[in-house]
């Protein structure tokens, strides 16, 4: 009898056995204090809130609110954001303002200098409607410093415009009105630019006395007005018209004014005028700025020039050839550069196009992001994004545009 073959005992292993692990909860991100959440997100990019705004109503809450600019502004956070305002008019409805944003999407698709290969995605976001509401900024009594709107004079909003010296300012971050001193003048479509803590403020008043001035200083220090020195030819030539813009250049305050050929300057620290010739009737026609004390220009025909202070000439700015196909097809003053921006040292360029499909009467409004790169006697620009930002119908106004630090 042939025994069964017996199969061998199976080797005990010598593995210590698997350790058991006691799971625990994990904390949603959205279960944290609020001090914790604003904290993070003071230190994210403003372009990633809109997609962080859909998670939940408590971030979105969160990230309008004053708290977070506020952390934002101690961390050292705040970026350059463009608020751009337009105004829709019908037949039927007076005219009303309303505010966008800028949002350049992360991680965009950059041009390659010659063709456009797809959209950036970059767009205008409308600005929720606050109580009270940033004004409607009318011409240049408007002006911008860090986070907060100065509005000089009249109008004062949409439907009152008249002559007044009121000094309103709006906080973009807190969301709330304040009255400043009022000025010495009563001023309506003034003019106005910000240097060193000082802001000043001339034209738009109805005085023509050559004695009078029209001209002051606001210091934000002590908030107290001072009169500066008359211009008793610019008082009588100009009488109630516009100052269509002044801007700081060296310590030199430019005025182009809306209807003389003639531009002046005022040195601020010798307190005197002078007269400049700089053929600012033409090239300012539509827009400027002042970048790093150099001042920039645009044509209707899409030609962006700089003021060399040395020659006492204009001098195209090299490599933004290819936005001349892009340009308006109007060369009337409204159908072409709407506005020129320092955007934290980089020139944005904003103008509006007829959209050619069909029948439609709209308008593209078109932006253009440049970064400027001085070389040798001259400026070359890198245009690091242009695409169509937003659609509009062809009866709008654009009002403003101002870089807006939060």
């Amino acid at each position: 009898m042939i025994p069964k073959e017996v199969e061998p005992p199976q080797k005990k292993s010598k593995l210590p056995p698997p350790p058991t692990f006691h799971h625990q909860p994990c904390l949603s991100f959205s279960s944290l204090p609020n001090d914790i959440t604003l904290n993070c997100f003071a230190r994210i990019p403003k372009s990633y809130y809109p997609k962080i705004s859909l998670v939940s109503k408590t971030f979105r809450s969160l990230l309008s609110s004053s708290e977070l600019y506020a952390a934002r502004s101690q961390m050292g956070t705040t970026e350059i954001c463009l608020y751009i305002c337009l105004e829709y008019s019908t037949e039927y409805f007076p005219p009303s303002s309303r505010w966008f944003s800028l949002f350049e999407k992360p991680k965009r698709s950059l041009t390659d200098g010659r063709t456009k290969e797809k959209s950036s995605g970059n767009l205008l976001v409308p600005i929720p409607n606050h109580s009270p509401p940033p004004p409607p900024p009318h011409a240049s009594s408007t002006i911008m410093v860090g986070s907060q709107i100065y509005v000089f004079g009249g109008p004062l909003d949409d439907n009152i415009r008249r002559y007044t010296s009121a000094v309103r300012v709006y906080d973009c971050r807190m969301k709330t009105w304040r009255n400043l001193p009022s000025m010495k003048m009563e001023r309506f479509y003034a003019s106005a630019c910000v240097h060193d803590d000082k802001i000043y403020v001339m034209g738009g008043c109805m005085a023509r006395s050559e004695h009078l001035s029209l001209f002051e200083m606001f210091d934000i220090k002590t908030q107290t007005w001072k009169t500066l020195p008359p211009n008793p030819d610019l008082n009588v030539r100009l009488g109630c018209r516009k100052v269509r813009k002044i801007g700081m250049v060296h310590e030199k305050i430019y005025v182009k004014t809306e209807f003389e050929l003639r531009d002046w300057v005022y040195d601020v620290k010798e307190k005197k005028w002078s007269f400049a010739d700089m053929g600012l009737g033409v090239n300012w026609r539509s827009s400027w700025c002042v970048i790093d004390n150099v001042m920039f220009s645009y044509s209707r025909f899409m030609r962006c020039v700089w003021y060399d202070l040395k020659s006492g000439t204009w001098k195209d700015v090299r490599g933004l050839e290819v936005l001349k196909k892009y340009r308006s097809f109007s060369y009337a003053h409204n159908g072409s550069v709407v506005e020129l921006v320092n955007y934290g040292g980089k020139l944005v360029i904003i103008w509006d196009r007829f959209e050619r499909r069909g029948r439609s009467q709209n308008k593209n409004i078109w932006c253009a992001v440049v970064a400027l790169e001085r070389i040798h006697e001259g400026f070359w620009g890198k245009i690091e994004w242009f695409d169509v930002v937003h659609t509009v119908p062809k009866s709008y106004e654009f009002l403003r545009c101002l870089p807006v630090s939060v």
